[in-house]
């Protein structure tokens, strides 16, 4: 009796302790110099974080628009979801850090869910695998730390599919569910197309293992409807060019510009079909044969989102989750299937990048997992020497995540130095500003360190095309962008990359940050 309650406990023990293992592992290499790598600030972190702070302080966005279902922006849209989420972190500041943390927070809170959903899908072996791989998935780690508006993306389809896991005839889980899906229509333009193909596939699936009654199943629908019926009148203004709509203190705004979601989907074009090849061909090289899509933010060559050699292991993982003549067919593996199939309609509807197709990439992994333990099944020691390349490969990816190498081309994609030195600028007095413009959108960053209102900006804005009311931003408050457009003046502070101030007699102190400078001139 006694040995058997030792054997018990230890079938129980060895897997929980696997399981913190991997979660502390996963938390660990996420955490690890947050605030450092990757260093400064992209434009739309900067963008993203300061329609939120608007949105705390003034009710309105960096628009001027109350509340927006979808923001403005750069004059083409951007989603709203990621903004809405920092609105409580912007009580600790409009911060580089304050921006990221919710990203992290999601990411770290998707290493569990997965577990879950792995489990159900396949028990504890293929969980703690699946888990194991998105812990050391480049493509997570990197995501996780930066934010922009598509990285919140998997964290709320995975906590949706969770619901939906957790849905049968007795609850009303599918509702829930019903909830994040319409979140994700919020979080990224391509869900339009993927949550749809998502709910067409994945609907019958509950039908037809009764994991949802009828009602409760009309339920989630229609309040799946009534939140996605904002975004619904946000794609009708635009795309039949009507008037903003106003919802109460809410806004769906009639963007300057033709809307993102409208120039970028293949149904959009001249020749719909040739552009479903051509995306289908970019989709195809990026998952399979570059993995990368040379940006600095998304991947770090040459580990790809998880390592070269995975994808292979994929495609069978995904051939072992279709059912066969010879078994029951699971509800979780179709669900998981369905989940791939909405990933790839992403990439059938726009070309991509690495943050473009983020839904694709947890089912790809549950996929490798499948792979894994099937292998595990028929030889333990093949498990065990996969196992050892991946822990391998990634103790390789970080080490050269966390190198100067990586580092120095990170400092330029995020324009390190940039934030604190205008913040240095903006103390030094009340001069006018002049600002470097081999930046992309400096405005945005001259913004985010002034914090001003936008009633007071928006009247000083200058366009380079005044009539668009967006694109390149020539001045804005005491703000000039590029030497070029800085009227000469003695009192002027500049803050330059390679560039110098002009050579007009005046002795400047000079404080460095990074890739920037800020000329301060001196009485």
């Amino acid at each position: 009796m006694i040995q058997i309650i030792r054997n018990r406990s230890k079938k129980i023990f060895t897997p929980v302790v696997l399981f913190f293992l991997i979660l502390i592992l996963g938390i660990f290499v996420r955490v690890w110099k947050f605030n450092q790598v990757p260093p400064g600030l992209h434009q739309d972190e900067a963008s993203i974080g300061l329609e939120a702070y608007d949105l705390l302080h003034f009710g309105v966005d960096r628009n001027g628009d109350s509340f927006p279902v979808n923001f403005t922006s750069w004059g083409d849209g951007m989603d709203a979801l990621y903004g809405y989420v920092l609105i409580p972190f912007m009580t600790m500041g409009l911060t580089p850090f304050a921006t990221r943390l919710p990203i992290l927070l999601s990411a770290l809170l998707t290493l569990p869910l997965v577990y879950y959903i792995a489990k159900k899908t396949l028990g504890q072996t293929f969980a703690l695998l699946a888990m194991l791989l998105l812990a050391i998935s480049p493509w997570h780690i990197l995501m996780s730390r930066w934010g922009i508006n598509e990285n919140i993306i998997p964290f709320v389809f995975v906590a949706g599919f969770v619901c939906l896991l957790r849905s049968t005839i007795k609850n009303y889980w599918f509702i829930v569910s019903a909830i994040f899906f319409a979140l994700c229509i919020y979080a990224y333009g391509a869900m339009y197309v993927a949550i749809p193909v998502f709910l067409f596939c994945a609907i019958p699936i509950l039908i037809w293992s009764k994991r949802v009654r009828v009602r409760v199943l009309l339920a989630g629908l229609v309040v799946f409807l009534i939140l996605v019926l904002p975004i619904i009148l946000f794609i009708l203004v635009n795309a039949f060019g009507w008037d903003s709509i106003h919802l109460g203190v809410f806004t769906v705004p009639s963007l300057p510009v033709p809307a993102r979601f409208l120039y970028v989907s293949a149904i959009s074009q001249s020749n719909p079909i040739f552009t479903v090849a051509k995306n289908i061909w970019a989709m195809v090289r990026l998952l399979f044969i570059v993995q990368s899509d040379g940006n600095v933010f998304n991947n770090l060559d040459p580990y790809g989102y998880l390592y070269a050699f995975s994808f292979p292991l994929a495609v069978v993982g995904a051939f072992l989750l279709i059912p066969t003549r010879k078994e029951k067919p699971s509800p979780e593996k179709l669900l998981v299937l369905a989940w791939l199939l909405a990933g790839v309609a992403i990439g059938l509807a726009q070309p991509v990048n690495t943050n473009r197709i983020a839904l694709i990439y947890i089912p790809m992994i549950l996929c490798t997992a499948v792979c894994l333990e099937w292998l595990g099944k028929q030889k333990k020691i093949v498990l065990a020497i996969l196992v050892g390349i991946y822990l391998f490969s990634f103790i390789s990816f970080i080490r050269d995540y966390f190198a100067k190498p990586y580092l120095e081309k990170a400092n330029s994609a995020f324009y390190a130095g940039l934030v604190p030195a205008l913040d240095f600028a903006n103390q030094e007095g009340s001069q006018p500003i002049c600002v470097t413009n081999r930046v992309n959108s400096p405005y945005i960053f001259a913004l985010f360190t002034a914090k001003l209102n936008p009633a007071d900006y928006l009247s000083s804005i200058r366009y380079i095309h005044p009539d668009l009311k967006s694109g390149p931003v020539v001045s804005v408050d005491r703000y000039t962008f590029g030497i070029a457009n800085c009227a000469v003046n003695p009192d002027t502070i500049y803050v330059l990359s390679i560039e110098q101030p002009p050579d007009n007699g005046i002795k400047y102190a000079v404080r460095g940050f990074t890739l920037y400078h800020v000329y301060s001139p001196q009485p």
